[in-house]
């Protein structure tokens, strides 16, 4: 049994968020400083007693990662009954291992195989070919990501891994740096899913939201309602926006401009991460690389992925289910998303080592570079990890706290204009996902907080308060620099984390201003139609502030 914390849902519980924050912004050097949001996290869960302190940060650890059960959806007590209970909770790998977060790690390590193959088989170069004949411009390629990203709407870590590592292919032949092409792969990539029916966000959205349906008393289709949420995801549209005006524009500001002029003389990009397979491997090239070198792996790691996922969900989906519903709403609610991944993860891994052994047959790679090409793939996935495990100890130690529980009672005390209900939701998911890093962990805490207030106050803002809900946990998520989605997309495009996270976060607040106007708009009109007005407005003055700072700075 856990012991009674003291400051719990107090606003003393914040200062491990902003010590961690702060710290980010010091030093630069985003381990240290999650580690210090850890230990100082634990020292108040174990009501700053010092032994207590150590305890929980290894219990937590064991908890996590081997011992405890996760509320990720998918997966069964060992490795081989995930084709009989595929969507059980208590998820083991081998009986001990937490295959959820064990799945996550063994995708990286997977991608990071395959990242480092299509460099040495040439693959990489005869793709970056082919699409060089079609693409011409920097913009063409920017125009890539964001309809691959949109295409790839399934799942956001599998988006952002996969889009950019295509994305930082071409970055290079086309001068564009790596923070530009992340900030492209992140603001596609969670978006995107929480408008997306079939995505596995769908699924986890829906299940929030049914339970706020069971303590509100309220009917609804859960299918239909989170279709007929998605036209008051203000920041999903904004988020798409504001990447397609950048690159229309070729606007860039602050650090992403410093990048961007690097890039553009010619000189090294700071943006780009030191680990970087490309640079390991940059004198081992295969000759007769073809762009199926490229393709094959990615191929391999979508069909096991994405079949693992439609099996997985076919197998579990109750014919009731089926009938009252729809299969594919059914295969979603079903799916094992940690068994997707941990396949797709060995599938693609091994298609590129398979790849890379005829290469080594054919004489063009040697022994010893495909064994360091090897490591190189898997060395360059250690920060990301890192910082993965990093941030699933803090958010849980965070969580033991009761940040959320805190937040929440501000919000409920405080007196407020119901037209301002869904605006004030946005913010506060906006600012929860951004201190803990999450975007699921936020939904779970305020969507009922919203779901009970517009019912409360308005049952007509019920289905526009918890869009904002989502929104504004997306924003803040995408926007901080502890989450996993800013962690994988740069891992994807082999972009430093800090170096995205910092010039990422203007264009991100831009879109975000622009998505509270059509709150704002919304909230006072009660109608859709006049809340798009108040965001078409708000998006126009952006592109006229855009334009005149664009032209003023190329006539410098």
């Amino acid at each position: 049994m856990e012991q009674q914390v003291y400051l719990a849902a107090t606003a003393w519980t914040l200062i491990p968020i902003i010590l961690t924050i702060a710290c980010v912004f010091l030093t630069k050097r985003i381990l240290l400083s999650m580690t210090v949001g850890i230990i100082s996290s634990s020292f108040m869960v174990s009501n700053f007693n010092l032994f207590g302190t150590v305890r929980t940060i290894e219990r937590t650890i064991m908890t996590i990662f081997f011992t405890g059960p996760t509320q990720v959806q998918g997966a069964g007590d060992a490795l081989v009954d995930v084709m009989i209970h595929p969507n059980a909770h208590a998820t083991q790998l081998f009986g001990f291992a937490s295959r959820w977060y064990f799945s996550i790690i063994i995708f990286l390590l997977g991608l990071g195989i395959i990242t480092a193959f299509v460099v040495i088989t040439g693959g990489s170069r005869a793709f970056v070919q082919s699409v060089s004949k079609k693409v011409k411009t920097r913009k063409g390629v920017q125009f890539i990501t964001v309809i691959i990203g949109i295409v790839l709407m399934i799942d956001d870590y599998f988006n952002a891994m996969v889009n950019g590592n295509i994305g930082k292919t071409m970055a290079g032949q086309h001068k564009l740096s790596r923070a530009r092409v992340t900030y492209n792969v992140d603001s596609i990539a969670a978006p995107i899913c929480i408008a997306a029916p079939v995505s596995s966000w769908a699924v986890a959205i829906m299940g929030n939201i049914g339970r706020v349906y069971e303590e509100i008393g309220h009917e609804g289709n859960l299918m239909l309602d989170f279709v007929r949420m998605i036209p008051y995801h203000f920041y999903v549209f904004a988020a798409i926006g504001m990447v397609l005006i950048t690159i229309i524009f070729d606007f860039n500001m602050f650090s992403m401009k410093k990048y961007e002029a690097q890039t553009a003389k010619g000189e090294a990009d700071e943006s780009a991460h030191d680990d970087s397979v490309g640079l390991e491997l940059a004198d081992v090239e295969s000759k007769i690389g073809t762009v199926w070198d490229f393709w094959l792996p990615i191929i391999c790691l979508v069909v096991a992925t994405v079949g693992t996922m439609v099996t997985t969900g076919l197998q579990a989906a109750p014919a009731e289910q089926i009938i009252e519903y729809s299969l594919t709403y059914s295969i979603m609610d079903n799916m094992s998303l940690s068994m997707s991944l941990l396949l797709g993860g060995i599938a693609g891994g091994v298609s590129a080592l398979y790849l890379g052994l005829r290469h080594v047959k054919a004489g063009e790679v040697t022994k010893a570079q495909y064994n360091k090409a090897v490591w190189a793939g898997m060395k360059s996935m250690r920060t990301a990890i890192g910082i993965l495990c990093l941030s699933w100890i803090l958010s849980s130690l965070i969580s033991r706290l009761d940040v959320g529980t805190f937040f929440a009672n501000v919000i409920q005390d405080a007196g407020i204009y119901s037209g301002f209900v869904p605006l004030i939701m946005f913010l506060t998911a906006a600012v929860m996902a951004f201190c803990i890093g999450t975007s699921w962990g936020t939904f779970a805490i305020v969507l009922p907080i919203a779901g009970a207030v517009a019912y409360a106050i308005d049952i007509s803002l019920l289905l526009p308060a918890m869009s904002a809900v989502l929104s504004g946990a997306v924003f803040g998520d995408h926007s901080s620099p502890i989450s996993d989605t800013t962690v994988l997309s740069s891992a994807g495009a082999s972009c430093k984390v800090v170096d995205h996270f910092q010039s990422q976060l203007p264009y991100a607040i831009l879109a975000a201003l622009m998505a509270s106007v059509g709150y704002l708009a919304f909230g006072l009109s009660r109608n859709v139609f006049v809340g798009y007005i108040g965001f078409g407005i708000a998006v126009a003055a952006v592109v006229v502030f855009v334009s005149i700072k664009t032209k003023s700075q190329r006539a410098a």
